[in-house]
């Protein structure tokens, strides 16, 4: 028997022959601590061979994968029959594998037939056809749904002149995939597993396998097994798995070549030449990390005098000292910096993830702070971008216009705590933010940012309960389901307040009562029970139940209750009120739902 199983890094590269017998030791004898994830395969083509793919790159991403594919070429029959055997072991996820092949063969092979009428209505065809298949499959399963879209056509046509057509071949299959992504973000759970972008990175000459396209319907190639595994087990791990959501960088060999206190701003590799471009480009693509609403902090044993010097004055930094939410720039260790940081921040230290291109930092981090995530960098700089992405630390399904603000919204944070200690009283500085409050009840259009707050808000939050948006759904439906925006003087912080209760007999209970820690202390937690209280009042619900469940995070949250009138009742808390409490005299409210406020 195998007792111990080494499963290597996402960013090292595996043969065919070290994947099969890696999948083999974990079937027998799988790691402790690996997540299960049953994940069910249904596609138009034989699917087997990527089995021993996805179980290696799921564990390599924390997970131990539970496999069930259905015949291939049968979709549509196991998705519409709810006695089929897909629904008969609930899986955790359904991965749609599609090929255009395979759904549309004279659109694949013959597309000038077609003409430009007849290619619209194809395409209309194919996103009727992906919406009853994921509505159906909706209705029996709550599993988490991965669709696959389509790589670009391997024969095209038109051949050559392809590329001049007003209306190619290969623009039809990408607006296609536009109609595959539209059609997923109106089912719930429902995610696009980007086999276009997977296909073009693979290189269209190593996605199929003659061969064995022709003898077992089999047509990925080994490369494009690999690549299809890789990017499905990030698809998975991200389903479940909150983002981390600070990176946090060393400056010398890691932002720029060298040690800017030995070599001097002119001295290190930093500019349009080798070596010094490699790290241009990192430096870009780790601001793209902030545009998605990733932060991004400094810890670097450096004189700060000098870093500050490169961000401000060298011509090919492309990273300047604003686009840092947080900064240690010091000679302390880099374990003590990273503490401050998460509370400078007011987040976790298992939300960051820390890169430096010293070995002997990195170990010095993991023994001292095991929940931050540490990147093994290589020793070469143009590794550094793969492993990041690689690590899937930040991978999201979904992107918000919260995520895209989030940068700004902790820049403009650092301008209200300048004005706090400015200001007299609480009351004084509070009702100076000139702080507007928004409210309404949960909709679809409100719905993705509502359940992304559910799953990574744990210091506000009385329960920390994850739901999915189908859940979320169907409590507010049933009881109340409200949101709130808050905005001030020195910007907009976004929806950062939600409750949801659902009825228990005569009373509502409050399932979920959460608040992100940007607006902590500005008594918003109090302004969403009174709202909620005039909802429950305006459907004659004059009693309220609620809970907190402690989870070592969650302290913030530990007093709201009894601070709010609940007396304890049997484990939990119960209020019973006559008229909704007053609303604190420090902001307004702006309620442009009509819900029943005063």
């Amino acid at each position: 028997m195998i007792e111990y199983v080494t499963i290597p890094a996402p960013d090292v590269v595996l043969t065919r022959a070290e994947v099969l017998k890696l999948a083999a030791a974990l079937k027998q004898s799988p790691p402790v601590g690996l997540r299960p994830v049953k994940l069910a395969v249904l596609a138009t083509f034989t699917a087997d061979m990527l089995q021993p793919y996805i179980i290696v790159e799921t564990a390599r991403r924390g997970m131990a994968l539970s496999w069930w594919a259905g015949p291939y070429g049968q979709v549509e029959q196991q998705v519409v029959d709810p006695g089929s055997a897909l629904y008969a072991a609930p899986a955790d996820a359904v991965l749609l594998l599609l090929r255009m092949a395979d759904v549309a063969a004279q659109a694949d092979g013959r597309f000038l037939s077609l003409g430009n009428e007849g290619a619209a209505q194809e395409r209309e065809r194919l996103k009727q056809w992906l919406a009853q298949q994921l509505h159906a499959l909706r209705a029996q399963s709550g599993a988490a749904v991965l669709v696959s879209n389509f790589a670009p056509p391997e024969f095209v046509a038109a051949g050559l002149a392809d590329a001049a057509q007003e209306h190619s071949q290969a623009a039809w299959v990408q607006s296609v995939n536009s109609a595959v992504a539209e059609v997923c973000a109106a089912v719930p759970r429902c995610y696009v597993l980007d086999i276009a972008r997977a296909a073009v990175e693979t290189g269209l000459t190593r996605w199929r396998d003659d061969r064995l396209a022709y003898v077992a319907k089999a047509p990925l190639g080994g490369d494009a097994l690999a690549a299809v595994a890789r990017l499905t087990a990030r698809t998975l791990r991200a389903v479940s798995t909150t983002p981390k959501k600070c990176l946090v960088l060393d400056m010398d060999n890691t932002l720029w070549g060298g040690v800017i206190g030995e070599a001097g701003m002119e001295g290190i590799a930093l500019g349009p030449d080798y070596p010094g471009n490699v790290f241009v480009d990192f430096q870009r693509r780790i601001l793209s990390l902030r545009d998605r609403g990733i932060l991004l902090a400094v810890a670097s044993k450096n004189n700060s005098a000098e870093v500050e010097a490169v961000l401000a004055g060298h011509p090919s930094c492309v990273l300047k000292r604003g686009d840092f939410a947080a900064w240690e720039v010091n000679w302390e260790d880099k374990a003590t910096g990273l503490r401050r940081i998460a509370q400078m921040l007011n987040i976790g230290l298992d939300a960051l993830v820390f890169a430096d291109d010293n070995p002997v930092e990195r170990a010095w981090v993991r023994g001292q702070l095991p929940e931050v995530t540490v990147l093994e960098l290589p020793s070469s700089p143009m590794g550094y971008w793969k492993t990041l992405e690689e690590s899937g630390c930040f991978d999201a399904l979904t992107l918000t216009t919260e995520d895209r603000q989030r940068a700004g919204m902790y820049a403009e944070e650092a301008q209200r705590q300048e004005f706090q200690s400015a200001a007299g009283s609480p009351g004084d500085f509070l009702r100076s933010l000139e702080l507007v409050l928004t409210v309404g009840l949960v909709d679809e259009s409100t719905l993705p940012r509502v359940a992304q707050l559910l799953g990574k808000t744990n210091q506000f939050n009385l329960t920390t309960r994850r739901h999915d948006e189908a859940t979320i759904r169907t409590m507010c439906a049933e009881g109340a389901g409200l949101w709130l925006r808050a905005r001030d003087r020195f910007g907009d912080a976004g929806l950062v307040g939600v409750v949801l209760a659902v009825p228990e007999g005569d009373a509502w209970k409050i399932d979920t009562l959460l608040m992100s820690c940007r607006v902590i202390g500005r008594r918003v937690e109090t302004a969403m029970l009174a709202l909620l209280e005039r909802i429950a009042s305006a459907r004659g619900v004059h009693r309220l139940f609620g809970e907190f469940i402690a989870t070592g995070k969650n302290q913030p949250a530990a007093s709201f209750l009894p601070d709010h009138g609940f007396t304890p009742d049997g484990g939990r808390w119960q209020l019973q009120f006559d008229a909704p409490r007053a609303m604190p005299d420090c902001f307004t409210i702006e309620n442009l739902t009509g819900l029943p406020i005063p």
